[in-house]
């Protein structure tokens, strides 16, 4: 399909294009490299100098789990905050909290909340389910130990891009099963919602030239999914199969025109709606997928993030 990029991401792409012109595809460069090129790629284009008051990390240690955690404070105050849980995304295989460090630091500031970024188990190293099995853990910890973070119990919410999407929408789905507590909504940034055996028009249209085309989605897949038995129909790896919907927190979804995940987000907001939860959607025309960590050179990626923060002050007043 014929791509139109908004003006600041073109020029991004461009300026990349002219500083390396043989850039090798990212499925093709050795995975500690991978790992730290996202990182600076997060450092490069995301808004730097970003000042939050308190910032510090430690451990959640829940059942058989151990998560690190970064905690994110704007300003400190006699009030207890209302939270954001965020879980970052890169195919479940790259990532981690200073990827997505800007991100974490814009959201405590706009949305005035207390955020708490998980470091999770990666791929290949950690296979499908470890991810979800870390998350869950230090969800259920965090929102039973609000007093520990300072946080107002039932003001805590959840967000995460990409894989961060789909583990944050399982865990909430899983909670919900459980009839345990839940985060109060969900921000599902551009999220993967049927990892297996699924195609729709936006995976089929944009399978090359874009950021996240086919052969680096089968790369992320096999590191989180090669060599183990799974069940291809698991919720916990595919949210949009869970057998009910109906109960989960509301929920803000956003997507880009030029992602091949854009129509299966489209989708997770109408099953949504129709289980009864509230769900809002917005596609943001001219973008690429891993926009929301380009906030300081595309403007567009910018707005939307204030617009997640604006979701979140919403849901938590």
């Amino acid at each position: 399909m014929k791509i139109k990029l908004d003006p600041d991401l073109a020029a991004v792409v461009e300026e990349g294009r002219v500083k390396n012109p043989d850039a090798p595809h990212p499925a093709d460069v050795p995975l500690d490299l991978l790992r730290t090129g996202y990182v600076l790629q997060g450092q490069l284009q995301a808004k730097a100098d970003l000042a939050c008051q308190t910032v510090y990390e430690t451990i959640i240690e829940h059942h058989d789990c151990v998560v690190p955690v970064r905690v994110y404070r704007a300003a400190e105050s006699d009030v207890l905050d209302p939270g954001l849980i965020f879980i970052h995304g890169g195919g479940f295989t790259i990532g981690n909290l200073d990827s997505h460090d800007s991100l974490c630091r814009q959201f405590a500031i706009e949305a005035s909340v207390t955020v708490i970024a998980l470091n999770y188990r990666l791929a290949p190293e950690h296979k499908f389910p470890a991810a979800v099995d870390d998350c869950l853990a230090a969800t259920r910890h965090i929102l039973g130990n609000t007093e520990t973070f300072r946080l107002q119990p039932g003001k805590i919410a959840i967000a995460g891009d990409s894989a961060g999407g789909n583990l944050s929408a399982v865990v909430c789905n899983e909670l919900n099963k459980a009839g345990e507590p839940m985060p109060a909504c969900q921000i599902l940034i551009y999220p993967a919602t049927r990892m297996v055996n699924f195609e729709t028009k936006s995976r089929r249209e944009l399978d090359t030239g874009v950021t996240l085309d086919k052969r680096l989605i089968d790369y992320f897949n096999d590191m989180y999914l090669g060599g183990i038995d799974y069940d291809e129909e698991d919720p916990r790896l595919n949210p949009a199969l869970v057998e009910e919907l109906s109960g989960v927190p509301p929920a803000h979804i956003i997507t880009a025109e030029y992602d091949p995940l854009r129509d299966e987000g489209e989708e997770y907001g109408r099953l949504l709606n129709q289980a009864g939860v509230a769900a809002s959607y917005h596609c943001y025309e001219g973008l690429m997928h891993n926009f929301i960590l380009q906030t300081a050179v595309v403007s567009a990626a910018d707005r939307a993030v204030k617009d997640c923060a604006d979701f979140l002050k919403h849901q938590l007043r």
